[in-house]
């Protein structure tokens, strides 16, 4: 399969890309009529449009998002996979990402309302982590990435 650019999409590349994202490679008709067509589009799983495929030179996944209305967080190798029971502790960071935790945490206790001081007593130092920060695992592929974001997700909804 060729793209617009001429670049070869081999049929390894098109199945990699479907399965780490849920979409699918296909054609996509639009116009009045559907009188028009572009091959090499990026698709939902219903079929509707999300992009083409030669819209970037070198299409990379970075990685996966988990998300709902109330928020998400982007996975990649490297971060840890999101586990909402995980306490962190000093010893699972470099002492100055800790201290530099610890002092937002404090800076932020300080001035907050009493209701707001109450959650972060409840969830520690996990109050001002990022998401993807919070897990002893570390993502080590997609599917890593994949189960941090899915855990996110269900955390969130």
């Amino acid at each position: 399969m060729k793209t617009t650019q001429n670049k070869e999409i081999t049929k390894e590349e098109i199945q990699e890309i479907e399965r780490l994202t849920g979409g699918m490679i296909g054609e996509h008709t639009f116009g009045p009529n559907n009188e028009s067509t572009l091959t090499n589009s990026f698709l939902s799983k219903k079929g509707d449009y999300v992009g083409g495929i030669d819209e970037t030179d070198n299409p990379v996944i970075e990685g996966m998002y988990g998300y709902t209305h109330r928020g998400g967080q982007l996975f990649k190798i490297g971060d840890r996979l999101f586990d909402r029971e995980y306490k962190p502790t000093k010893d699972d960071f470099p002492e100055d990402e800790w201290n530099k935790y610890q002092e937002q945490f404090n800076k932020l206790y300080e001035e907050s309302d009493d209701i707001s001081r109450d959650w972060m007593k409840r969830d520690g130092i996990s109050y001002i982590l990022p998401f993807k920060l919070r897990g002893s695992k570390i993502i080590e592929n997609m599917e890593d990435a994949f189960e941090a974001a899915k855990n996110i997700s269900n955390y969130l909804s």
